[in-house]
């Protein structure tokens, strides 16, 4: 599922949401995807999310932290992993990590890869 120019899609190999941010995430973005987990996650065994940020440029607002942040809250998440190397976006990736009230888990990873793994050992412990 695309929307604007990010990207939102769950894999059935892995049961996780993936969301790939491009550049600047707008408060409009945040607002017009705040269904987005919830639909992909409705159904399915595991309550994860891989967040690609290697792309990502900006939040636009204070706003638009606060409206990410009550996404995340309402999704039902239980882990987030966040990867992307680059420093601006690994800004991107701590104040979601950081704000608010948020009730998943969340890691940073250098790749995919990484995120898998520490997301598939997450449901052992459960």
């Amino acid at each position: 599922m695309n929307h604007m120019k990010h990207k939102f899609w769950y894999d059935d190999k892995t049961d996780i949401v993936f969301q790939k941010i491009i550049g600047e995430y707008s408060t409009e973005d945040a607002l017009s995807t705040q269904t987005f987990y919830k639909d992909l996650l409705e159904g399915k065994p595991f309550k994860q999310a891989i967040v690609d940020v290697s792309e990502g440029t900006k939040l636009e607002s204070r706003e638009t932290r606060k409206i990410a942040i009550k996404n995340l809250d309402e999704s039902g998440l239980t882990e987030v992993a966040y990867i992307g190397a680059n420093a601006t976006s690994r800004i991107i990736a701590k104040v979601l990590m950081k704000l608010g009230s948020h009730k998943a888990v969340s890691e940073f990873f250098r790749t995919e890869q990484e995120a898998i793994k520490w997301l598939m050992d997450r449901r052992k412990k459960k």
